[in-house]
């Protein structure tokens, strides 16, 4: 069903929020479907996965791919036989888009912590850059799930008539503000760890220890006892699950991408933003979403609806962990379809 996989690289420098320009900027991304007219619909995956939103998941206990396979296909919200989707890898994450691990080409090494700090609009201008390379002026719909969602709404603030619609999974204006001070000090957590070495570490070590930890703390808040008792026989079984994943997880994502990810991810807060968007917006909230509470996501669409824009709300009753949202997605496959076929 991959009808393309490739890499765009920008043809000029890409401005930052913090300041400073990024040369050789490149975008990861695969798309699913033949563009016909305006059918193409961008989809921006969340904090740990990768752009591979329907390749073979890795057989690894943490696997970054294969995420959007209940979401995409035949019958599904996202179906490649009427739609273009294009699935982006965000700006950071260490899955071929410039990140960390993105050789620099005056130097031959690794940019590691020389990258400077991201935000959203950092990743949401890479994102329609890609778009302009692609010769896409405007498309049907932006589809973000976590972070991708703030990507997603942050790019419609920047540029309103590129896209007739945005679609948000497990997104809200910003994270609860406890969330945001402990996601804001997981960098502080890995310059404390002595492999750290500011940064400096080798290929494939680094601090994992720290790592480890600090990726069960983040599965911890985005699986909840509900959905780990029912997938698994015990909770004893679910920890050793979770910490599998952990371990996995700390050999395969680069510490210094994890830091640029959760801060940008921590330090949003896109209040100032929502009137800026004059595309139509569906919010989708877990019941039981940690990271993007159903009262956070209502008062989002409160924000946008109070600004004119035209927005809808839906919660997804019953089990809702945030990262359990595209597990089991036939809850939102009418809402989602609904909303894009309505959108011109």
């Amino acid at each position: 069903m991959i009808q393309a996989t490739g890499t765009h690289l920008l043809t000029v420098p890409l401005p930052l929020e913090e300041g400073g320009l990024l040369d050789g900027t490149q975008v990861a991304y695969e798309t699913y479907g033949e563009p016909s007219g305006e059918n193409s619909v961008v989809l921006l995956h969340d904090l740990a996965n990768s752009h591979r939103a329907l390749a073979t998941p890795e057989s690894t206990a943490y696997p970054p791919s294969g995420w959007g396979r209940e979401l995409i296909g035949d019958k599904r919200p996202l179906d490649p036989s009427h739609l273009h989707v294009i699935s982006a890898n965000l700006l950071g994450s260490p899955f071929g888009t410039t990140s960390p691990i993105t050789e620099d080409p005056f130097t031959g090494q690794m940019l590691g912590p020389a990258l400077p700090l991201l935000t959203p609009l950092d990743m949401a201008r890479s994102v329609s850059a890609l778009l302009r390379g692609m010769g896409l002026k405007r498309v049907r719909a932006l589809v973000g799930v976590g972070l991708g969602g703030m990507v997603a709404l942050r790019l419609a603030a920047l540029f309103p008539e590129m896209m007739a619609g945005v679609v948000t999974i497990g997104t809200a204006r910003a994270l609860p503000e406890a969330l945001r001070e402990r996601i804001g000090m997981f960098h502080q957590m890995l310059w404390m760890d002595p492999e750290y070495k500011e940064g400096f570490y080798r290929p494939g070590s680094g601090p994992l220890k720290t790592m480890r930890k600090l990726r069960l703390e983040y599965l911890r808040l985005v699986y909840g006892r509900e959905y780990l008792t029912a997938r698994y026989r015990d909770l004893d079984a679910a920890e050793k699950a979770l910490e599998a994943d952990s371990e996995s997880f700390a050999t395969m994502f680069d510490p210094n991408a994890w830091i640029l990810m959760c801060a940008a991810y921590a330090g949003a807060d896109l209040t100032e933003y929502l009137p800026k968007i004059q595309a139509k917006v569906l919010l989708i909230a877990g019941a039981s979403d940690v990271l993007a509470p159903p009262a956070r996501v209502r008062e989002t669409y409160h924000l946008l609806s109070a600004a004119g824009v035209n927005a809808r709300y839906h919660e997804l009753q019953g089990a809702g962990d945030h990262g359990a949202l595209l597990i089991e997605t036939r809850r939102m496959h009418g809402p989602v379809k609904d909303f894009l076929r309505r959108l011109r």
